[in-house]
């Protein structure tokens, strides 16, 4: 039987958060959330302690960290340039708290060495980091993630206009992962020390092209999913709208930021979103879910009145 440990979850509000407290408390674990809006989350969280931690601030986390076994880290998605010193804070939070094991989420493939994608890089640079801090730290890189389908800039046009806008080509194939199968690969990786060091990317466990996507949507939203290929720069422009990132980012510069990820993901030989998944679950066997299966479990529908409802099983 695995040992049951307290473990922080940076994040834990977002939707990644959500599930990495869910698969810990399922294998009866203790997760402490560190939220700013916790109180905002599901029923099935209440009974979870939650802690207020700044990332700005390494007295606050220290604080927060007393008493963990080990953190679960996710740097904010949209902290930009102080991403890097949100990941020193967090390390210097730990060793002042005497914790020693970190599971880092990348949120993203990540190369082995710099590979001229930009953000990619930064996400290498940001994992050595971790990697240089002398704890005993294991790094998880997701490629793709299904619940990226429930998001304000998706859900609504599947649901209420049977399109599916985005700017992978034709073609494109990728594993994609739920994001409690990413928590569980974490969860896993509290009882082994063999992955101590080791960048994990993982997958979901078919690889699929975009069209059979786009069928398998069609078939279990019950209605014909038709697929549009939008240019990595439209998408940029649209998501900066959508998300409100207008006090964050200059939309001109998140666009072009987009045409570069995506155009590289679309055209590298690195394939960023393909992953030899069955050499992984060998060496870290846990049950994963297809997309089909993942994507039955979610609740589809729009609300009638206000806005659209986005979350899923996975937050």
């Amino acid at each position: 039987m695995s040992e049951k440990r307290v473990v922080g979850v940076m994040c834990a509000s977002g939707r990644m958060g959500q599930a990495q407290v869910r698969q810990l408390l399922a294998t009866g674990h203790s997760p402490r959330a560190f939220s700013r809006s916790w109180k905002a989350v599901a029923e099935e969280f209440r009974s979870v302690k939650a802690v207020a931690a700044d990332f700005g601030d390494v007295e606050s986390m220290a604080s927060a960290f007393e008493g963990l076994d080990a953190i679960f880290s996710t740097i904010p998605s949209f902290a930009g340039a102080n991403s890097f010193q949100y990941a020193r804070n967090l390390i210097d939070a730990a060793k002042r708290a005497d914790v020693t094991r970190i599971v880092h989420n990348s949120a993203m493939w990540a190369p082995d060495t710099p590979c001229g994608e930009p953000l990619y890089d930064l996400v290498l640079e940001l994992e050595n980091i971790f990697a240089a801090s002398g704890l005993d730290v294991t790094i998880f890189r997701p490629v793709l993630f299904m619940d990226n389908l429930l998001t304000r800039f998706q859900k609504p046009d599947l649901v209420g206009r049977g399109l599916y806008r985005y700017c992978q080509r034709p073609g494109l194939m990728a594993n994609w992962i739920s994001m409690d199968d990413l928590a569980k690969f974490m969860v896993a990786a509290l009882d082994r020390d063999d992955l101590i060091g080791r960048r994990v990317v993982v997958g979901g466990p078919q690889t699929l092209a975009i069209e059979e996507v786009v069928s398998i949507l069609s078939e279990i939203l019950g209605r014909s999913i038709t697929y549009e290929y939008e240019s990595p720069y439209d998408l940029g422009v649209r998501m900066h709208g959508v998300l409100g990132l207008g006090d964050q980012f200059p939309r001109e510069a998140y666009a072009e930021m987009m045409r570069s990820f995506y155009t590289f993901n679309n055209e590298s030989a690195h394939q960023p979103f393909v992953v030899d998944m069955a050499t992984v679950l060998k060496e870290i066997p846990i049950h994963m879910s297809t997309l089909r299966e993942w994507a039955s479990r979610q609740d589809w529908s729009l609300e009638a009145k206000g806005p659209v409802a986005v979350g899923s099983l996975a937050g």
